[in-house]
């Protein structure tokens, strides 16, 4: 009996044992599974988060891609920046919003004037440009021109390169710029403050029911509109020279053959030169001498046609003076003299 109770305790034992196992084995499989649930879980959200992190940060890479693709055209050039034309049109545009007014003074001695001018011309048409002054002549045989022209900031070192292309002996260029940035912005701000000031006014004039507050008024407003159109002009004129550049253009040909004029050295080239002198200094005391006779030909005439009849008369009555005295009447004769007698022959009385 004994012996069948122990071994019947085993198999309970061993039964018991076996349930426990169990089930820890079903316990640990059921956490395994929420886990690796969980796990699976927290992966697919992270994973989800990256995706819409890498999607956005594509967008923005494409986004400043583009834009870097867009600043070269927005602004007229390249990022690195070179000519003057380029600057000039950045400051025109919105991005920097700067306001750059560009000037150049040119010189050009031109080897035909005529073909000079002409190209000229074609230059500031084809730049879309203008001549806003314009002034020539010829002094001492050299053929002379001067230009204001203005043309778009844009194409200003472009135009500036064509005249570079005409054929010339000498070209000289000297470039200016002049930012005004800060002045543009103080005149909008000052502009928009005035604005403000203009609706308060005419607010004030509807509400007004006296004749003197709205005469008041009337002066204020009338004030403060003037104000806005003297900010508005200078706001215009700078906008204008921003978006045209000044050029003050010199052109000019020398007298042909001046340039191979050269002064001799020795003592036969400075008695030639001397010699020149002397017969252009006689040259002209010639022509003073012939100009001043030309002058007082008409008084010369005048004296004339009155002093020779009266020099002609007072001639005339000196030569019948001189001859009354050269001619004397015969002596009548005399009684006679004491010791002395009459000529009977001698008439008498």
């Amino acid at each position: 009996m004994r012996n069948k109770t122990k071994w019947y305790t085993f198999l309970l034992m061993i039964m018991a044992l076996a349930l426990i196992l169990g089930g820890c084995s079903e316990a640990s499989s059921n956490m395994d599974s929420k886990g690796n649930g969980g796990t699976n879980s927290a992966t697919t959200g992270a994973t989800e988060q990256m995706s819409v992190s890498e999607n956005k940060a594509v967008t923005a890479t494409e986004g400043a891609a583009a834009s870097s693709a867009e600043a070269p055209s927005a602004v007229g050039g390249s990022a690195d920046g070179g000519s003057v034309g380029e600057i000039a049109a950045e400051g025109t545009g919105t991005g920097l919003n700067q306001k750059l007014i560009y000037k150049a003074n040119l010189t050009i001695e031109a080897v035909d004037y005529d073909k000079a001018a002409t190209a000229l011309r074609n230059a500031i048409h084809q730049a879309s440009g203008y001549i806003l002054q314009f002034q020539d002549g010829q002094y001492n045989g050299e053929k002379s021109s001067t230009y204001t022209i203005k043309v778009p900031a844009a194409g200003f070192m472009d135009f500036i390169d064509r005249l570079d292309g005409i054929e010339h002996k000498k070209f000289e260029r000297q470039i200016s710029g002049t930012d005004v940035t800060e002045e543009y912005v103080d005149l909008q701000s000052r502009l928009k403050a005035q604005q403000v000031v203009e609706q308060r006014l005419l607010a004030f004039m509807d509400k007004a029911t006296k004749a003197d507050d709205l005469v008041k008024f009337s002066e204020q407003l009338a004030t403060v509109q003037e104000n806005i159109e003297r900010l508005k002009g200078r706001i215009r004129y700078l906008d204008n020279n921003v978006s045209y550049s000044t050029i003050e253009l010199r052109l000019y040909q020398p007298e042909a053959g001046a340039d191979t004029k050269s002064v001799e050295d020795g003592l036969g080239g400075k008695m030639s030169q001397a010699l020149n002198d002397s017969v252009d200094a006689m040259v002209t005391v010639l022509q003073g001498l012939l100009i001043f006779v030309a002058g007082a030909l008409p008084i010369l005439l005048l004296v004339a046609i009155i002093g020779l009849p009266i020099y002609w008369l007072r001639g005339r009555h000196r030569s019948k003076q001189s001859f009354r005295a050269h001619v004397k009447p015969p002596i009548a004769p005399t009684a006679k003299e004491d010791g002395q007698e009459e000529d009977p022959d001698q008439p008498k009385g």
